[in-house]
């Protein structure tokens, strides 16, 4: 994460001279500043943790007037300041970029402009950019830069500024910011439409057109009542079955069966988990000599240790043979990596792989213990040693297509690093899970069946500019090959961990925790879901024609892997997030494996 989103901005400087600008609906050149009384220009404010703050006239930087420009000066080395300003996202588009001027006077630290999209929630942020990474620096001529975020449609403030870290002094002009190429000081403004304002009754009526219940009292019954969304997705390539919660009991039994119906009835070959790659092949490869219940202790995340995946398990190991069905992760897994490329590669044979699989050994081994500074470059060193592994397999004509996955993922656990080292956008582990979601769907005869969280499946982006890109991306490369299915409650408990950093080690040995889900003040769609009974299958694209609108932002409860925070509450275009939704409005917590 960005170390500076830890702090709410604050801010430096000022500036400006007043002309024709001052007729825009936005203060982007800083106009109005007194240069006297050194009053910040209408709409300006401070963030950060300077107050050296001041205003230069500048002569020769433009062709009309007098100009003042914004000045942040710093002899604060472990600090940060920025010029901001914000912006009411009331404004429809996929990419919004700011452009502005710099000039920088010994600068130790970075200097750049930055960039946040706030949704309702203001614990948290949408999208957040700066050029903090690019550690700009030193002395330099005024120079025009920009930055660009998606915006979100749940967004509900942009704020833009010029920032300065450590010491040294910037001076920033010349602010525009435009929406898909468009100057946003001549774009109309969208009103946004707020579930708190909606009719009830108009709500109810139109779930319940686009709804069909679910009866739970027994399997047969509820495999019954799954048959149209089970029809709706025949003949998708990628079906992704979400979860509002990690620890809920019935949407691993909802899983379960809609997972083996796909897999007996409709030809899916291909379960993924949203667990570490590495060690679920690993599980693939012990399966037949090791026990589950150790299986799952020591190659699951611990939040999957429980009675629910063990179930699924025993089928799948019944099964996979009869259905060629295969099993599989999408998260990293730094810790297993080296252990499966090497029982793939059998190099005892070749002189020239030993060595380097000993050469990648001794880097994997260094990486784990080594700071974080020399950790970045280990990490590079290693995506290297896989590279050059892939390259003289490939050349002694050895290089399987199990191999080929197990390099593809091995690099996509390390591109970060390399990304860090050549200056290049750093990947999110949404990013990267779509991206091993995809590469298993080039095999025109996969079909997949995707088991993460509801965060993770969307549709849409849902915050930091990260979570959601996982089921964006295969929206986008997939089309309507890919269906997401979000699964939700309202009132009962869940399971939890208390470490947060899920791969933050190798030791899958945190206790299983349960709680009851917390009382909401503010109304959520799933209360409005409620209303229409207690369980039920929903079609968003029938919803969305019976509301005319997909459009309506309201908050919804998103629990990762620990206990449920304030934070925990998503202000969301809700309709837009899934293509099917099931609903349980009172569920439980799943039943560690081990007590």
């Amino acid at each position: 994460m960005h170390n500076i989103k830890t702090y709410l901005f604050g801010l430096v400087v000022l500036v400006f001279h007043a002309n024709m600008q001052a007729q825009k609906k936005y203060n982007l050149n800083f106009d109005d500043f007194d240069s006297e009384k050194k009053v910040m220009p209408k709409g300006w404010f401070e963030w950060g943790s300077y107050r050296n703050l001041d205003g230069d006239h500048v002569t020769g930087e433009k062709l009309e007037g007098d100009n003042y420009v914004g000045k942040v000066v710093s002899d604060q080395k472990d600090k940060f300041a920025c010029i901001t300003y914000r912006i009411p996202a009331n404004y429809t588009g996929d990419t919004i970029s700011l452009t502005g001027r710099i000039k920088y006077e010994n600068v130790k630290g970075f200097v750049g402009l930055l960039m946040r999209i706030d949704g309702l929630n203001a614990k948290k942020s949408l999208a957040f950019e700066s050029m903090q990474k690019l550690k700009i620096e030193g002395t330099n001529d005024w120079k025009a830069y920009t930055i660009k975020l998606p915006l979100s449609r749940d967004a509900n403030a942009i704020y833009v500024a010029g920032i300065l870290g450590g010491t040294g002094t910037a001076w920033f002009d010349d602010f525009k910011i435009t929406i898909d190429g468009k100057d946003i000081q001549t774009l109309k403004e969208t009103p946004k439409v707020y579930l708190k304002d909606y009719n009830d009754e108009e709500l109810k009526t139109s779930i319940q057109k686009a709804s069909k219940p679910i009866d739970l009292s027994t399997d047969a019954n509820l495999i019954a009542s799954l048959n149209p969304l089970l029809e709706k997705l025949a003949t998708k390539r990628i079906v992704s079955i979400g979860e509002s919660t990690h620890g809920t009991s019935e949407f691993y039994r909802l899983r379960e069966i809609i997972t083996k119906r796909l897999i007996a009835e409709k030809g899916f070959n291909l379960v993924v988990l949203e667990s570490a790659y590495d060690d679920i092949e690993l599980l693939n490869n012990e399966l037949s000599k090791s026990p589950i219940d150790s299986l799952i202790s020591k190659r699951l995340f611990s939040i999957y240790q429980t009675k629910e995946m063990k179930s699924f398990l025993q089928w799948y190991k019944g099964n996979r043979t009869n259905y060629n069905v295969k099993f599989k992760g999408c998260d990293d897994s730094f810790w297993a990596f080296y252990d499966l490329l090497y029982s793939n590669s059998k190099p005892e044979n070749d002189k020239k792989l030993k060595k380097l699989i000993k050469k990648l050994k001794s880097n994997v081994l260094k990486e784990a213990s080594v700071s974080s500074k020399r950790q970045y470059k280990l990490g590079a060193d290693i995506y290297d040693n896989i590279v050059a592994i892939e390259k003289h397999l490939n050349q002694t004509n050895v290089l399987t297509e199990p191999l080929k996955e197990i390099l593809f993922n091995g690099k996509n656990t390390y591109i970060n690093y390399v990304n860090i080292k050549n200056k290049k956008p750093f990947q999110s582990r949404d990013e990267i899970m779509a991206d091993r979601v995809s590469y298993l769907a080039k095999n025109k005869s996969n079909k997949i069946i995707v088991w993460a969280h509801n965060a993770h499946i969307s549709k849409e982006v849902i915050a930091d500019n990260e979570i959601g890109i996982m089921g964006r991306d295969l929206k986008r490369e997939f089309g309507n090959d890919y269906h997401a299915i979000g699964l939700t409650t309202l009132n009962g408990s869940y399971s939890y961990i208390e470490n947060k950093f899920i791969n933050g080690d190798h030791f899958y040995n945190d206790k299983l925790k349960q709680v009851k889900m917390q009382s909401i003040e503010i109304p959520l769609w799933e209360n409005v879901l409620a209303l229409n009974g207690n369980a039920f299958y929903l079609d968003f694209y029938a919803l969305n024609q019976e509301l005319k609108t997909d459009k309506i932002i309201g908050a919804t409860r998103l629990i990762g892997y620990a206990k449920e925070e304030e934070r925990d509450i998503y202000h969301l275009q809700f309709p837009k997030l899934f293509d099917s939704l099931i609903f349980i409005e009172d569920t439980h917590a799943t039943t560690p494996l081990l007590d």
